[in-house]
């Protein structure tokens, strides 16, 4: 993964100069203010490894894996131990590692045949007049509630406004902001519980109201005793975003954090940029929360898709 850092006078420049450099599939992964201008720390996605490299992995592993797509599923691990000093580790600990993982891997492929994938699909998402999304940091939340914000009024006609609460941290919204300026979608910032007092009435006007959370919300509890109180309304749709890219166990953290939202469905974000399946299938077979929609960029309105779009696909592969 290439990381840079830009130095720009606003947001918006910020983001077309990371992808002139970057390219189009750039994720930023942290911003900060200096002075009056925005330092950014953006990366560009990893390459897949290539395919001369999964024959030499292949050519050389071949007593632990047997096809060039099992290199692809064990590559993380296999580029560990061919970094290792000759020697460094006894081949009957590489054959050990292997065979754990494909243990696990093969319960996660026993469970999902288990599972009937359109069972797991959200079909009716953005129903109610509150849509709370929720997710951690760099979960790519703001970018998604952009697209669902370009859903709900180009798609579905509706009219909508977007409210943030994520005002703690230098540049929380402002991403958030320009895109609800761009699309004509009224803004609010939400402060405190005074502030939600004070724009219901507003809020009464329009058919949605999309919330943006901030990501370290557990860190801030007057936020998350608001959002509480939101997502336990019967007029709130809880969604919580999931990076792809994440890591089992983060994933899990989150999972057990998040579900005190009442959450009602997932979006899977980042789906772009990862080299397997298998973080898509560790999800499907580990919660029986369904999944409304994936998203594959950071395309505003573009890149996002229904879940229906996709995982029935996905489940062809297992069967």
């Amino acid at each position: 993964m290439k990381m840079q850092i830009f130095h720009v006078e606003n947001l918006q420049k910020g983001w077309i100069k990371i992808r002139e450099e970057l390219g189009e599939n750039a994720i930023i992964l942290s911003i900060k203010e200096n002075n009056g201008k925005f330092e950014i720390l953006a990366a560009s996605p990893e390459k897949k490894e290539h395919p001369d490299k999964n024959r030499n992995y292949l050519s050389r592993y071949k007593n632990i894996v047997s096809s060039e797509e099992e290199v692809e599923r064990y590559h993380p691990v296999l580029e560990i131990i061919s970094n290792l000093k000759k020697g460094a580790i006894p081949k009957k600990l590489e054959k050990d590692i292997l065979g754990e993982i494909q243990k696990i891997y093969s319960k996660v492929v026993e469970n999902l045949r288990n599972i009937d994938f359109y069972e797991k699909i959200e079909q009716n998402p953005l129903k109610k007049k509150y849509v709370t999304v929720l997710g951690n940091i760099s979960s790519g939340k703001s970018t998604t509630i952009a697209k669902l914000g370009a859903i709900l009024k180009f798609n579905k006609g509706r009219k909508i406004a977007i409210a943030s609460f994520d005002f703690y941290k230098i540049g929380g919204s402002e991403s958030l902001k320009k895109f609800s300026e761009i699309m004509q979608i009224p803004f609010f910032l939400i402060k405190n519980d005074k502030d939600l007092i004070l724009y219901k009435d507003a809020f009464d006007e329009f058919d949605h109201i999309l919330f943006d959370t901030p990501g370290n919300i557990k860190q801030l509890t007057e936020v998350e005793r608001i959002v509480s109180f939101i997502t336990n309304s019967s007029q709130s749709e809880n969604i919580l975003t999931i990076p792809l890219t994440r890591k089992e166990n983060i994933i899990e953290k989150d999972m057990n954090y998040f579900s005190k939202f009442n959450i009602d469905h997932l979006i899977l974000t980042k789906y772009d940029e990862i080299e397997n399946l298998l973080p898509v299938f560790f999800i499907i077979s580990n919660w029986n929360y369904k999944i409304s929609y994936i998203t594959d960029g950071m395309d505003v309105p573009k890149d996002i898709k229904e879940a229906k779009e996709i995982i029935p696909e996905l489940q062809e592969v297992y069967r």
